[in-house]
């Protein structure tokens, strides 16, 4: 198969594990997304392409479901 942005056919497949965060800060309270695709990766223009399993996909449309749980504040320790 030919590299769909340059037409090589100098292409290698890598193992991976990539971390999707949820952009701004509301997406501070998701917990990642951790994936470990198969890349495909042009070693001439470095186009790489990977597929997303479908389980990763749904924590992805639906980030509200799967929020990190609220830490406690610690006591503040701080006396006037």
């Amino acid at each position: 198969m030919s590299c769909r942005s340059c037409a090589s056919e100098n292409q290698k497949e890598f193992g991976s594990e990539i971390s999707i965060h949820f952009p701004g800060l509301k997406g501070l309270d998701n917990a990642t997304v951790l994936v470990f695709p198969r890349l495909v990766i042009c070693v001439d223009c470095g186009l790489t392409e990977f597929t997303i399993p479908n389980a990763e996909l749904q924590r992805l449309r639906e980030p509200d479901a799967f929020q990190r749980p609220k830490m406690p504040r610690p006591p503040s320790t701080f006396s006037r």
